[in-house]
């Protein structure tokens, strides 16, 4: 509604939950076609790209080949039940950089759009409160401002 144009593309992501098991992992795990964690209450969460994974014709059958994949993976899994799938679409910059900055020629607006929103929070945080309370852009944010897609 600003009239702000967001260079950003949305790749599907099919993740796999299990039911609650018992403890398998103490942190999340980077495979190379695989990645995983385990939440709180026992169930695995997997995924097998972080750059979107095409769920298919069929997302359930998918969702069971990657879930054997995860089962295979893990020592001690051979209990591990599959429960259900989930797809989400991911905002995802189109250059697969995040953007963080003021939209310029729009007066208060600032974007903060990157795929590793949970892993890059605190800091884009910070980085955003700063230069929006005290007008100082952290050079680090250098390459990551919205003008880098101007023609």
């Amino acid at each position: 509604t600003a009239g702000v144009q967001l260079p950003i593309k949305t790749p599907p992501g099919l993740i796999v939950h299990s039911r609650p098991y018992r403890k398998l992992l103490n942190g999340l795990v980077l495979a190379e076609r695989l990645h995983m964690r385990q939440t709180a209450d026992g169930r695995i969460i997997a995924g097998s790209d972080f750059g979107g994974g095409d769920p298919g014709e069929n997302p359930e059958a998918t969702a069971l080949e990657l879930f054997e994949a995860v089962k295979a993976m893990l020592r001690g899994a051979d209990g591990l039940e599959y429960d259900f799938h989930t797809v989400g679409y991911r905002p995802t910059p189109t250059d697969g950089f995040p953007i963080v900055s003021r939209a310029d020629g729009v007066g208060g607006l600032y974007v903060a759009v990157t795929h590793s929103g949970i892993t890059l929070a605190p800091a884009i945080g910070l980085f955003a409160a700063r230069e929006i309370l005290d007008g100082e852009r952290d050079p680090l944010l250098a390459p990551y401002a919205l003008s880098r897609f101007a023609q």
